[in-house]
């Protein structure tokens, strides 16, 4: 990063972010079909755009590789915090490589390239007060865990700003934040001069301004105003597909500006831009700002750096949009995106109507309140202040109980000391706290169907709380919720409406004997064990005679989030791969009933006792949506020995022993021949085609073996024989 005064100082800022995608009782992310061949979508856009903007190449004229940079360093950028916490758990050099890169820029001009970004990703302005200051004090604390220091500045999710907004970003310590032309409603050059108003097409971009509290204290905060045409250029068109393209539009901007001196162009667009949304533009940003910046004699900065060397003197005025709510950069209504329809959509011929917005917030709104309400009456016994409480744990959210209970114990009244009970109720409490953040992601309204994953995952989160609130002695407002969501319906008739989506939220909740009993049956069939929100220790009596397919013990299971602790027994039946079962002290569960990432686990331990059995009902199926779970490589071990066990399925299903495959079995066999993905001349592959062939020669093949022999390459309708 150069750090000469050049006459255009460009800054690149890219907002990284997912939504949270795990799944509230089990705190992993389920596998996202549509993310197909990766597990979801966080693998699926970390793949393409965040490791390899972290690793990002620079070729030569003949396309050979110069060098391998880290394209973080040359750039302003946020990771949201759900984002960075998976990004933690999964890749954790990459994570190392976004501090590193905030260090280079830190040691190079004074100022690092990282901002924060309000906790959960919610539209601020349609916060309650209590929870726009939690969203944003917890994201500063994951920020200053992140990366050792306090943030400068802090990214607003969609830019959405409004006066209480800024206000409370300034009392938080705040520095600067970055806005859309649009969201400027006037600018003056000093608190003597006439207000001039300005539109998205005049304001100027070259230079940064202050906005200052209303309480006349004096207390500012800066605001960067990114280039709209720019942005738009790099977003919608083809600006991004090459490094003279994106450095020409600098240009264009920079002349745009009638600022003296050296001006700002400030450039804004989702992170996921660079790589996923437009595939190698990580390329494009590597030589742009390694390489074709420097040549045209342009300066790569970020924004902290250039408000250090041109602190703000103009002022500008925060435009209000309709009705004082607010506005934001992805919605031409101010805020109304996030809660009715208000025209903006992701268009094409199947974008329907967003009627379900507003009935999805007032629905998430009911659960937000009566959790608040529990809380402040339950909290106030266990802690001085609740809500001061609440925002202090947003440092210590993702640590160990023992870590959580150290940092709380300075809001702890004398009951939340004197009790490892109440401790664990303060900690049940402000995990509902949580919920209730983490359910206000705005892409849950951003898409075009309640019905779509995004509106699923927040009501799922919603779920989640409800069942929270439950298992705390409350009596949760679900009927009420409900019926608020039954007037929320889906573009797709086939998925009802938002109360639909809910149950079908729920159906993922996990128990702890959920828990413990995929746990025993794992040790049963020698399956790893699977995590699904709960460590669990199994104790089988050394004394007790354990009978072939049967496993008798006691199992401790620890709550990863609340630490609360149960002591459950089990009997474990396993002398059916295919019909497994575990009595608990409850009732019993069966295979069927666990989560799908358990059951393919299970499944796939069982697969060479199961080829028998793929004539039974069901059982083909079974192992067809384990396979889809856990797929088969040719990298790892593992992955290959699953290859070589579902192809002896596959052929097990057609290979006519015990009888014509049924119509089910040819239908299984179509899907996991796609799942198994045999090359051509391989031998298993050979002796798939001679099956097929076997049966097609008996005449008069049924759809579904005519579907099969299509998909492995037969001409069904005019073949020789």
């Amino acid at each position: 990063m150069t750090t000469h005064h050049t006459p255009i100082a460009l800054c690149i800022h890219g907002h990284f972010y997912q939504p949270p995608r795990e799944n509230p009782w089990t705190d992993r992310v389920p596998r996202e079909p549509s993310a197909a061949p990766f597990h979801d979508w966080n693998a699926r856009i970390h793949a393409e755009c965040y490791r390899a903007n972290a690793y990002a190449r620079i070729h030569d004229h003949e396309g050979r590789i110069q060098g391998i940079v880290d394209n973080y360093e040359r750039i302003s950028f946020n990771f949201g915090p759900t984002l960075a916490r998976w990004l933690g758990r999964h890749d954790p050099d990459v994570h190392s490589r976004l501090r590193a890169a905030d260090t280079a820029q830190l040691r190079a001009s004074g100022h690092g390239g990282a901002v924060a970004q309000a906790y959960a990703h919610p539209i601020v302005p349609l916060c309650n007060a209590a929870d726009r200051r939690t969203h944003l004090s917890w994201g500063l604390a994951d920020f200053r865990r992140r990366f050792g220091r306090d943030a400068e500045g802090l990214w607003l999710p969609e830019t959405a700003a409004s006066p209480d907004t800024l206000e409370t970003m300034i009392e938080l310590g705040v520095r600067y934040t970055i806005l859309a032309p649009e969201q400027i409603a006037a600018v003056r050059a000093s608190p003597r001069d006439e207000w001039q108003q300005v539109d998205r097409d005049s304001v100027d971009t070259g230079r940064a301004y202050l906005w200052r509290h209303r309480d006349g204290s004096g207390r500012t905060i800066a605001i960067g105003v990114f280039d709209g045409p720019l942005s738009r250029a790099i977003a919608f068109g083809d600006t991004a597909n090459r490094a003279e393209s994106l450095i020409d539009a600098v240009k264009g901007s920079a002349d745009r500006s009638q600022v003296h001196g050296q001006r700002l162009v400030l450039c804004t667009s989702d992170g996921e831009l660079w790589g996923h949304h437009k595939k190698f533009a990580d390329l494009t940003l590597s030589f742009a700002t390694r390489v074709e910046a420097a040549r045209r004699g342009i300066e790569t900065t970020n924004l902290g750096a250039y408000l250090a060397r041109h602190p703000p003197v103009w002022e500008m005025q925060l435009a209000e949009g309709p009705d004082g709510e607010g506005t934001a950069w992805s919605c031409g209504h101010g805020v109304g995106r996030w809660r009715r329809d208000c025209g903006c959509n992701m268009g094409g011929p199947h974008a329907g109507n967003q009627k379900w917005r507003g009935p999805l917030r007032a629905a998430l709104d009911i659960i937000r309140d009566a959790a608040a309400a529990l809380y402040e009456d339950a909290a106030g016994e266990l802690f001085d202040d609740p809500w001061r409480a609440r925002d202090d744990y947003g440092a210590v959210v993702d640590d160990p109980p023992d870590v959580r209970d150290r940092a709380l114990a300075k809001h702890a009244r004398r009951r939340w000391k004197a009790s490892a009970e109440a401790r664990l109720q303060a900690r049940k409490l402000l995990e509902l706290q949580r919920t209730t953040l983490l359910m206000y992601a705005s892409c849950g309204w951003f898409f075009d169907d309640i019905a779509g994953l995004e509106g699923a995952l927040v009501l799922r989160l919603g779920a989640h709380a409800l069942h929270q609130m439950g298992e705390l002695g409350a009596r949760a407002p679900t009927a009420k919720v409900l019926a608020v969501l039954a007037e929320a319906r889906s573009n797709h008739a086939d998925q009802g409406t938002g109360a639909d989506v809910m149950r079908r939220g729920a159906q993922d909740r996990i128990t702890v004997s959920h828990a413990v009993a995929g746990a025993a049956l794992a040790a049963a069939v020698g399956a790893p064990p699977v995590n699904v929100g709960w460590d669990v220790a199994l104790s089988v009596p050394a004394t007790r005679k354990r009978d072939a397919g049967s496993l008798t013990g006691s199992a401790l299971a620890t709550n990863r989030r609340t630490g609360a602790v149960e002591k459950l027994s089990f009997v474990v039946n396993a002398r059916q791969p295919w019909a497994l079962e575990v009595k608990l002290a409850g009732g019993k569960l069966t295979v069927d009933k666990l989560d799908a990432e358990t059951r393919a686990t299970l499944m796939m331990a069982s697969l060479p006792a199961l080829v028998d059995g793929v004539r039974k009902p069901n059982v083909a199926q079974m192992i067809v949506d384990a396979a889809r779970e856990l797929p088969p490589d040719g990298e790892s071990a593992e992955g290959v020995t699953r290859r070589t066990q579902l192809t002896a399925v596959l052929l097990a299903l057609i290979s006519g022993k015990g009888g014509a495959p049924t119509a089910d079995m040819l239908h299984a066999a179509a899907e996991l021949y796609t799942i198994v993905d045999l090359p051509p001349g391989a031998r298993d592959r050979r002796v798939l085609e001679e099956h097929i062939w076997t049966l097609l020669e008996r005449g008069r093949p049924s759809a579904a073996l005519r579907a099969l022999a299509d998909k492995v390459g037969f001409a069904t309708k005019h073949h020789v024989s």
